[in-house]
C-alpha cells in the first residue's frame, strides 16, 4: 500500500504566492443576499520544451444562477508565468467580497491574440519571444459553486500546460488550449514520491536530461496507462520527475487533488507524446508511450499519499 504522509493544508512543499489583487466589480445580481470572501488562484502543471509561458490576464468573469455576469477587471492585465507555477506554487487571480449565492460558471478573461503584441508569450528553450493565442470561448469552467454569506470560498485553477500547449505547423505561434481543471481549496490531497535511478536511465528512454520524466495521474482506479490523445483515459494531471541535488533522489509532487482513487505511472518517454490540437485535423494523435504498471492509490483530504516508481 502506499505510504502517506501528513502536510498542512493549503501548503505545497514550495512557498506559494498569494499576491493581492486591484479588483473593481461591475455588473448586476446578487440582491441583498449579502457577501461573502472568493478566492481563485491559478496553478499549472509543467511541459518541457519551452523555457517561460507567460499569460496576460485581465480578469475574471462570474455568473451568478440568477441575475447577470459580474465582471471583475485588473487596473492594468496581470502577466503570469505559468510554468513558474508548479509544485505547489498557486497565484491569486482574484481575491474580493463577491455576493453570496450560487454560481453557475466562472471564466478567466486573457488577452492572448497573434497581433503583434506581446501581451501573452512563450520564450522556447535557447531564448526568443513567440507570441502566444489561446482560444478564449473555452477558458468558462463550467464548475457550479456556492459563495456562503460571511464565509470564504477558495478554488485553485491548475492549467495544465503538458495537455495544453501546442505548435501548431503551418501556423504562427503558440497555441495554448485551455486544459483547465478546478479544486475546492477546502479539500485536497496530494500524491508525491521517486522515481529510481534505473528507470531513469533505461535503455528506452528517449531524452538527454530530466526532460521527458513524468508521471501520469489518471482519475479512478485501476486505469491502464495512455498517453495524452483526446481519447479516454486522459491523464487528470501531470508531474514532472526532477533530480533533488539535497537528496540526490528523483522526485515528483502532484498536489491540488480532490480525495478519490487515482491511478499513477511513470514515464521517461514524456518528450514523444504529441498532444492533439482539436483545431486541426489528424486529431487525436496515439503515441506509443511506454509506462510503467499502474499503481492504485487513495488521496486524503489533508494529506500526501506517497507513492515511490522502483525498478521491476
Amino acid at each position: 500500500m502506499p505510504k502517506q504522509r501528513t502536510r498542512k493544508k493549503l501548503i505545497g512543499p514550495a512557498a506559494c504566492t498569494l499576491a493581492a489583487c486591484a479588483l473593481a466589480g461591475c455588473g448586476g445580481g446578487g440582491g441583498d443576499a449579502g457577501t461573502g470572501q472568493l478566492n481563485i488562484a491559478v496553478t499549472d502543471a509543467p511541459v518541457d520544451g519551452v523555457t517561460a509561458v507567460r499569460v496576460a490576464f485581465d480578469g475574471i468573469t462570474l455568473k451568478p444562477a440568477n441575475g447577470p455576469q459580474r465582471e471583475y477587471r485588473f487596473d492594468t492585465p496581470r502577466t503570469i508565468d505559468l510554468k513558474a507555477l508548479t509544485d505547489g506554487r498557486i497565484e491569486s487571480l482574484l481575491d474580493e467580497q463577491v455576493p453570496a449565492g450560487r454560481y453557475n460558471w466562472m471564466k478567466l478573461d486573457v488577452n492572448a491574440e497573434i497581433d503583434g503584441v506581446f501581451d501573452s508569450y512563450v520564450i522556447a528553450d535557447g531564448g526568443g519571444q513567440i507570441e502566444l493565442r489561446i482560444p478564449s470561448d473555452r477558458l468558462k469552467l463550467g464548475n457550479g459553486f456556492t459563495v456562503t454569506q460571511g464565509g470564504e470560498t477558495a478554488f485553485v485553477i491548475e492549467w495544465n500546460l503538458r495537455m495544453g500547449l501546442t505548435n501548431p505547423v503551418g501556423q504562427p505561434g503558440y497555441k495554448l488550449q485551455p486544459s483547465l481543471r478546478i479544486t475546492d481549496m477546502t479539500q485536497w490531497g496530494a500524491i508525491a514520491g521517486t522515481v529510481d535511478t534505473g528507470l531513469i536511465t533505461d535503455a528506452s528512454c528517449t531524452q538527454d536530461s530530466d526532460d521527458g520524466n513524468v508521471v501520469y495521474v489518471f482519475e479512478g482506479s485501476p486505469v491502464v496507462p495512455d498517453d495524452i490523445d483526446g481519447i479516454s483515459p486522459d491523464p487528470l494531471t501531470t508531474a514532472d520527475v526532477r533530480l533533488n541535488i539535497a537528496t540526490g533522489n528523483h522526485e515528483y509532487y502532484a498536489p491540488f487533488l480532490a480525495p478519490g482513487n487515482y491511478t499513477v505511472a511513470f514515464t521517461c518517454q514524456g518528450t514523444d507524446d504529441a498532444v492533439p490540437d482539436p483545431d486541426m485535423p489528424g486529431s487525436p494523435v496515439d503515441d506509443a508511450i511506454t509506462f510503467t504498471n499502474g499503481i492504485s492509490v487513495m488521496v486524503v483530504d489533508g494529506d500526501t499519499t506517497t507513492v515511490d516508481f522502483g525498478t521491476p
